[in-house]
């Protein structure tokens, strides 16, 4: 029995049992004491999910030493010491969140709610609690250290604190040293001071009345402390998830959450600051590019990231940028390039210009973008020449779909001289309602029915009689439109390339949605945000791709079977063993081996058409033979087979000296309201209202419209 007492002795010098409370929440850990005081820190935070490690404070109870602070190894070794003298194996360990306040309650996204151990109590009780489930639970305050951050953290929370009890206050001692505040109506007795221990570097309560002697008639939901940079901390975290954040969503959650008023413009600028917080001063990532292309062609050197700067202002004029991965990935894409630009809305303005193609499943495949100070012909001429930089013109010829800005048809003119040009349908139409103003709606829809008819007419006799009824109705706003226009640059059947169905530039669009939310960041953060949503969209579709079991994509796929489903009632009469005539109303010869139809679609289109389909599997011959290669799985795979590479960190630490640093463009603010929407293109139809006041559709709505109502309406 004495040999069991010794090795019971010996078992407890060498462990204790702490039990560890967090938010109303108890963890029993077993400690040996060889462990230090880093590893333990890192159980409670295993324990204690939202815990962060820079944040945690420690406070056991020991008899007469309530409050006694866990800071290093010594004062874990002094812990078990005074544990083993007095026979104590179980201790109650509180854990300190000095973060200030509680981050999970916030609509906001910031640390918004009180110090999870109560360093700031609202009343004597020693439990207490607010509205929106924040929660405070006190204990001794006075000798409590508080924010390792010194007096800055310590005001930061002090002023939280105050915006969730709606109290205001001021300042009496505001030194770096010691910090006295007292209510700010005079005859309150609610006060606390705080004193910086110049070892430790944290802030220490040294006197704290917790009771509002004031009681309601001091409460306010006007908060002075409730400034911009403060307001800036509280949202920082939703600001980088969220990069549109609206500043009147700022005033509604700050109001729902914690009752408290700020204007539109305190939230505005609280909102601009979270910004450069999150992602970084605008002006300075003009001179971050420097050291992100080199990051860039560290991890990827074949790919391609140009920056140009005025030499004698060292301001920022243009940028480019073209990954390997999706310069290699275009080969094995339709060459059809959709080209056109956005502006962007960050601080500097400027624009942002793209090519864009389509893979073999109809997907977005971004081949690269530029980023330019505005849209003007000569950053259009040095867009294209960087973009003849990356294509292989001796194995491809290219088509080039755009809206008709002068830049981009001098630009492909110039740098691709043997390539074709088509313009963008959608936006001839709306160029051509524009020409047709005066027109009754109706009719002038029906012109615009009849244009797109002669745009997709695949003979020349089909353009010929839709032309003819679109001049005879049209009459001379629509020949003078048409006089402007050749037909080789817009019509099926004269176009000398090969456009492969594409008739308008809605890659660029989707491009441009695609990345919408990206364009209000600062360019360096834009870009990088960008490739990761390439890099990301490319995984995926390479992953998908490697569980494909058919030959054809499956987009494409459907809509062989959809064709298939449609002529397997068809007779077809063969001629030899390549031509055939499908009976129909009119019949139509087939020429599978030259892959002609006489309908002129597969021509067209490149993808058989359903008369095609019909001859072809009449011949018994593979289906698959004779769709482009472009639309198989093994080029889908191809496309995507390389990966963008990641860029290991953006931290300016890691920032070398270039020698000249870049300035952000020279861009004067446009007047009025900064623009969040996209600018239509001229004549682009704009989506009508029903108007609830006059009934009548347009652009207006009941409380915005002007018509006068005919008495008894």
């Amino acid at each position: 029995m004495q040999v069991d007492g010794v090795e019971q002795m010996r078992e407890m010098e060498k462990s204790l049992i702490l039990f560890c409370k967090y938010n109303g929440l108890c963890a029993g850990i077993k400690l040996s004491r060889s462990l230090r005081i880093g590893d333990f820190m890192k159980i409670l935070r295993g324990k204690f999910s939202d815990l962060r490690r820079h944040s945690l404070q420690l406070f056991y109870a020991i008899r007469d030493h309530p409050s006694t602070m866990l800071y290093n190894d010594e004062d874990l070794e002094v812990m078990f010491a005074v544990a083993y003298s007095i026979g104590l194996n179980c201790i109650e360990v509180t854990v300190v969140d000095s973060r200030g306040f509680d981050s999970g309650t916030s609509g906001c996204g910031g640390d918004v709610g009180a110090n999870s151990s109560g360093v700031f109590d609202s009343g004597g009780d020693a439990s207490a609690s607010t509205s929106k489930g924040i929660s405070f639970s006190g204990q001794g305050l006075v000798g409590h250290p508080f924010e390792s951050m010194g007096d800055v953290g310590f005001r930061d929370a002090l002023r939280k604190y105050s915006i969730v009890h709606s109290f205001e206050f001021d300042f009496v001692k505001n030194e770096t040293e010691r910090v006295t505040a007292v209510c700010k109506v005079k005859s309150c007795k609610w006060n606390i001071h705080a004193r910086l221990d110049k070892v430790s570097g944290c802030f220490y309560i040294k006197r704290y009345y917790s009771v509002h002697s004031c009681g309601v008639a001091g409460r306010t939901t006007k908060n002075c402390h409730a400034n911009s940079t403060l307001i800036s901390q509280l949202i920082k975290d939703d600001v980088r998830d969220k990069s549109k954040k609206r500043a009147v969503d700022v005033v509604d959650d700050l109001k729902e959450y914690y009752g408290v008023d700020v204007s539109y413009n305190r939230a505005w600028l609280a909102v601009q600051k979270a910004k450069s917080s999150a992602f970084g001063d605008y002006s300075d990532s003009f001179n971050q590019l420097q050291w992100y292309r080199n990051a860039v062609l560290n991890s990827d050197p074949r790919s391609v990231f140009d920056v140009e700067w005025d030499q004698s202002t060292n301001r920022f004029l243009r940028l480019f940028v073209a990954f390997d991965a999706c310069v290699q990935g275009f080969k094995h894409c339709r060459p059809v390039l959709s080209v056109d630009a956005t502006f962007l809305k960050a601080r500097h303005m400027g624009c942002l210009m793209s090519a864009s193609a389509k893979d073999g499943n109809a997907g977005l495949f971004a081949l690269c973008f530029g980023v330019v100070d505005s849209e003007n012909n000569d950053n259009w001429l040095w867009f294209m020449e960087k973009l003849r930089g990356i294509l292989d013109e001796e194995r491809r010829v290219i088509v080039f779909i755009s809206d008709r800005h002068r830049g981009i048809k001098e630009g492909i003119a110039k740098v691709f001289p043997s390539s074709f040009h088509s313009y963008c349908l959608y936006h001839l139409k709306g160029n051509l309602r524009t020409a047709l103003a005066s027109t009754n709606v109706k009719y002038k829809e029906s012109l615009i029915r009849v244009f797109s008819k002669c745009a997709y007419a695949p003979t020349v006799a089909k353009f010929n009689q839709h032309m003819g009824n679109l001049v005879k109705h049209g009459g001379a706003a629509v020949v003078h439109f048409l006089s402007e226009l050749p037909n080789e640059r817009w019509a099926n059947v004269f176009f000398p390339g090969q456009r492969y169905g594409a008739m308008s530039s809605s890659l660029t669009e989707c491009f441009n949605s695609w990345i919408l939310k990206k364009c209000e960041l600062p360019v360096v953060d834009m870009v990088d945000r960008i490739r990761k949503k390439m890099m990301k969209s490319m995984c995926l579709r390479r992953e998908r791709s490697s569980k494909w079991e058919q030959v054809i994509c499956p987009y494409e796929e459907s809509r062989l079977e959809k064709l298939y489903d449609l002529v397997k009632t068809w007779k077809v009469i063969p001629s030899s063993a390549d031509i055939f005539e499908v009976d129909t109303d009119p019949s139509i010869s087939v020429d599978i081996g030259r892959r002609t139809c006489s309908c002129c679609w597969w021509q067209l289109n490149g993808f058989p058409c359903c008369h095609a389909v019909c001859a072809i599997k009449y011949s018994g011959k593979d289906l698959n033979l004779y769709v482009e290669r472009y639309f198989h799985v093994e080029s889908y795979r191809q496309v995507y087979s390389k990966p963008i590479y990641p860029v290991a960190s953006l931290l300016k630490s890691d920032m070398v000296d270039y020698g000249s640093s870049i300035l952000p463009p020279l861009s004067k603010k446009p007047p009025g309201r900064p623009k969040k929407k996209r600018i239509r293109s001229n004549g682009e139809k704009v989506r009508e209202m029903k108007c609830g006041r006059c009934g009548k559709m347009g652009n207006h709505n009941k409380l915005t419209c002007k018509e006068d109502l005919r008495p008894g309406f």
